[in-house]
């Protein structure tokens, strides 16, 4: 059960930064003021992803080791790769992909997983 909180932990991290991105990207399209950026709803959605997350990470945080919970928090990186190709049409190196595969099994054998 702690691990798919984990992984939810690692979902509304990077959930909350693709809304951050999607932010910057409406405020680009119509510039605003920065009250309106301030109340944008994509703003504000990141903020309810990245606060969850936190939340959901302190519970964690009391039943896990921290050596065993911090290291699986790098598929953050993996995810926001993925999710910025997928979203936001980024280009991915070859470079970038491997480094993701070194990332996975850099948590998974820090986590014990492996």
């Amino acid at each position: 059960m702690d691990m798919l909180l984990l992984l939810l932990v690692c979902l509304l991290t990077c959930g909350g930064q693709m809304l951050q991105k999607q932010a910057v990207i409406s405020w680009q399209r119509q510039p605003c003021s920065h009250w309106q950026k301030l109340l944008s709803p994509w703003l504000i959605a990141s903020v309810a992803a990245l606060g969850s997350g936190m939340l959901l990470w302190i519970y964690l945080l009391q039943r896990l080791p921290l050596s065993m919970a911090y290291p699986m928090l790098s598929i953050n990186l993996v995810l926001v790769l993925i999710g910025s190709r997928l979203f936001f049409h980024e280009q991915i190196s070859y470079h970038n992909w491997l480094g993701a595969g070194a990332i996975i099994i850099g948590a998974l054998l820090l986590g014990g997983l492996l």
